[in-house]
């Protein structure tokens, strides 16, 4: 591994090959269909949400655009590679950005950011954009025009599209700075976070450091388990939205305290699993019920928005009995647990969200991807009608897409015993109110890890996991999210120091700011005494 500053910034040109001058570069299986490489100056780009949390605001950036798309052999795909190069103050760093949902990158939305702070920084479609005519998140790519599986493209999303990105990236970031990169860095969240993980096993020297926020490890089992919400409410009536906010509150109030302090987050994984909340304890109270509407937003597609109907209403045992459902996870009619549920403290607006129309009938709003993995990827079926699912249709689909896509995308593919000889490092950390992802299969698995490498005090040295009370999906929730986990990881990476806690902050509605020091796994956050916001009134044991 270089340790050397990889190229002195002459004035604001580099020793290498100028921007308009880059050549294909060379990609073993695979045909470089074309390369385009333009310098763009005083580039500028609004904050906007999008699925794994806000893509920042960047001004008056100066770099060189490369795009390059390939072909791989035997195939018939078009891939895309972006890749951005600063003009001036490169840190000497590379960074490859991953995707979210059914999309392997989201291109100039995230890699601005980067750039901004000095990375070369890339982003790949996978093929998976069809040649720029569809969104990814429609799932449409998973089928061919007659309706079988595109193997093709289900691979470059499993895992090949991170090594021709890297491939790719570092090759043109030799040419056009005069050397390589002295650290490559993995940074992704939820699809991309499981990436990160992939990349870790399949390609172990691709990346000194990897940062997979909230993996969607055990894709083929949570995704399944994200549409069990829809079909209990399709099948049992759907409430008013009202219901959901009402017990989340509850659930939290309950679960709080089984950490050893009330402060509004349930903070230890162990509170997590012990908290058993009984939704027949709400049964006849009466709440005060605002409807949630739909409208369009020009930037992220339809969102919920308040509706001017507000009402009193009393919950009732069938309310109760939607909850324990949702809360329990998808089952078979006997009673085989088939995944987790909803982890305790977790929004149920995701993947319960339900809105009023314009005819003031309720409807279920489907988490998009969930719907879209099972008709295209599981089901393999685009004429299928997702509203009329039955439980027994629901358990189907939920085996098919264990038996139909495990071989490629289960855990079994995620052996990292050539990332921890390769002396990579890997860091995650996880919203324990992960309202996509539950954050219990993430547990399972890294104790799987714990178990075949020797315990948790050696497999910390090369692999790091942090769980974040009352922390949301990606980022946001009502507990603090970490402030600089990439920052971490380049210390950890470049300097030798592991990080024993990762920093975490929020300001709420109210101004008040919570901080908090999160714990390495298995270790977990115990009160000491002092103000219940503060980082320093908690430690680690």
């Amino acid at each position: 591994m270089n340790m050397e500053p990889a190229q002195v910034n002459f004035g604001q040109q580099y020793m290498g090959t100028p921007c308009a001058q880059l050549v294909a570069p060379v990609l073993p299986e695979a045909e470089i269909l074309k390369i385009e490489a333009a310098e763009v100056h005083n580039y500028s780009f609004p904050t906007i949400p999008i699925f794994q949390g806000p893509a920042p605001a960047v001004s008056a950036l100066d770099f060189c655009n490369v795009t390059v798309s390939l072909r791989h052999s035997g195939a018939d795909d078009t891939v895309y590679v972006n890749v951005w190069l600063p003009l001036r103050d490169w840190n000497g760093r590379y960074q490859a950005i991953g995707g979210g949902g059914l999309a392997a990158g989201f291109g100039d939305l995230l890699l601005g950011g980067q750039v901004a702070h000095g990375y070369a920084a890339s982003s790949t479609d996978g093929g998976l954009t069809l040649d720029n005519t569809i969104d990814p998140m429609s799932g449409l790519w998973a089928l061919k025009e007659d309706g079988t599986p595109n193997d093709v493209l289900h691979l470059n999303l499993a895992w090949r599209s991170i090594h021709d990105m890297a491939v790719v990236s570092k090759d043109v970031i030799k040419q056009f700075y005069g050397s390589d990169p002295s650290y490559s860095y993995w940074q992704g969240c939820s699809q991309g976070g499981r990436q990160g993980y992939a990349a870790a096993a399949k390609y172990p020297h691709d990346f000194d450091g990897i940062l997979a926020t909230a993996p969607a490890i055990d894709i083929t089992e949570f995704v399944p388990a994200d549409y069990w919400p829809p079909v209990v409410l399709r099948n049992a009536g759907i409430p008013p939205s009202c219901i959901f906010e009402e017990y989340q509150k509850s659930i939290i109030a309950e679960c709080d305290p089984l950490d050893g302090v009330t402060d509004g987050l349930i903070s230890t994984h162990e509170s997590l699993e012990s908290c058993k909340f009984d939704p027949d304890t709400l049964v006849g109270k009466t709440i005060s019920c605002g409807e949630g509407c739909q409208e369009l937003d020009p930037v992220i597609g339809w969102k919920k928005v308040p509706c001017k109907k507000t009402s009193d209403l009393t919950l009732t045992s069938a309310h109760a009995d939607i909850i324990r459902e949702i809360l329990r996870g998808p089952h078979t009619a006997d009673g085989k647990q088939l995944w987790y549920g909803l982890a305790p403290g977790a929004d149920f607006d995701v993947t319960a969200s339900v809105i009023l129309t314009e005819n003031d009938t309720r409807e279920v709003v489907p988490f998009m991807v969930a719907e879209n993995f099972l008709k295209y990827l599981a089901l393999q079926d685009p004429e299928y009608d997702m509203t009329k699912m039955t439980h027994e249709d629901y358990v189907k689909a939920h085996e098919l897409s264990i038996t139909r896509l495990g071989p490629l995308w289960g855990n079994q593919e995620l052996d990292l015993t050539g990332f921890k000889q390769s002396g990579g490092k890997l860091l995650t950390w996880f919203g324990l109110a992960d309202q996509y992802i539950t954050p219990f299969g993430m547990m399972r698995y890294r104790e799987g890890i714990q178990t075949k490498f020797g315990g948790a005090d050696a497999v910390d040295e090369w692999y790091r996991l942090f769980f974040a009370p009352g922390a949301g999906h990606c980022f946001g929730g009502h507990g603090p999210n970490p402030v600089d986990p990439l920052g971490a990881l380049v210390s950890w990476v470049e300097e030798g120091k592991a990080p024993d806690v990762l920093p975490a902050a929020r300001t709420t509605e109210a101004g008040v700011e919570i901080t908090r020091d999160l714990c390495r796994f298995p270790k977990k956050l115990t009160y000491t005494n002092g103000d219940v916001n503060e980082a320093a009134s908690f430690t680690c044991q």
